[in-house]
């Protein structure tokens, strides 16, 4: 099923450029580009929308099922420490080798995409932004409040908490939970696959309105953009599949 997904995402991705390049030849105007790519792009909205969904609920059922199911609570501290250790350590990683390749290549040079004016505001609270405050972020004031934002880290950090307090109960006490979420757990990756169904129509409808907005020849600048994104991901696995080894050996 995941190579006939895969040939269904190519086939879209050729039909959107079919698609986007047609209506960027009839449009008469800009104006009418922008409204046609606009529909195109409800479909990857859509699709992003579906993908937005699944991801706290998926994140906070695996977590705490993959944590109660070890039924040890002195496990599930070391593995707690270590999970959060390794998200934060793999997120920067990723991070400084985004800004790395992102200044190398310059993937978005040739998009001739207007700056904004120099006085534009962008509703970014960068002053506040420091080491303590950070820190502070990570936890969450509210569990309900980070499900509905996204806030990846603190559900990770809710669930780290919440698995251990069902470990740390045993097995008479917690037993309807831990059952509860595990089937949770499954259910949201049955979703998920559901989910991933919508991806050739999120894919045609996103390559669509960008051809349709800027042409077929943006097809090259969107090549080096993706082909860098691959150099970098490729690199990004070798670094964390290197550190793995370092810590795991052979069962990495």
């Amino acid at each position: 099923m995941r190579s006939k997904l895969t040939m269904f995402i190519l086939v879209a991705a050729v039909a959107g450029v079919l698609a986007g390049w047609i209506a960027h030849e009839m449009a008469p105007d800009a104006a009418a580009t922008a409204d046609v790519a606009g529909y195109f792009s409800v479909l990857a909205d859509i699709f992003l929308r579906l993908i937005k969904m699944i991801i706290a609920p998926l994140v906070f059922s695996t977590v705490v099922a993959g944590i109660a199911g070890t039924g040890d609570a002195k496990a599930v501290g070391r593995i707690g420490v270590k999970a959060l250790g390794w998200f934060i350590t793999a997120s920067v990683v990723s991070l400084l080798l985004g800004m790395f390749f992102a200044n190398l290549f310059q993937p978005g040079a040739n998009l001739n995409m207007p700056l904004p004016d120099a006085g534009t505001a962008t509703n970014l609270k960068t002053g506040g932004l420091s080491l303590k405050e950070f820190i502070v972020h990570v936890f969450p004031k509210s569990f309900f409040e980070a499900m509905a934002t996204n806030e990846i880290l603190q559900i990770l950090v809710f669930s780290l908490f919440f698995g251990f307090a069902l470990t740390a109960l045993g097995d008479k006490r917690a037993v309807t939970i831990e059952k509860f979420i595990d089937e949770l757990a499954h259910a949201m990756l049955k979703l998920t696959e559901y989910v991933m169904y919508a991806a050739p129509l999120g894919v045609f409808g996103a390559v669509a309105a960008a051809i349709t907005t800027q042409g077929i020849g943006v097809l090259a600048t969107y090549g080096k953009f993706i082909g860098t994104f691959y150099v970098s991901l490729v690199v990004l696995w070798g670094v964390l599949i290197a550190a793995g080894f370092v810590f795991l050996g052979g069962r990495v």
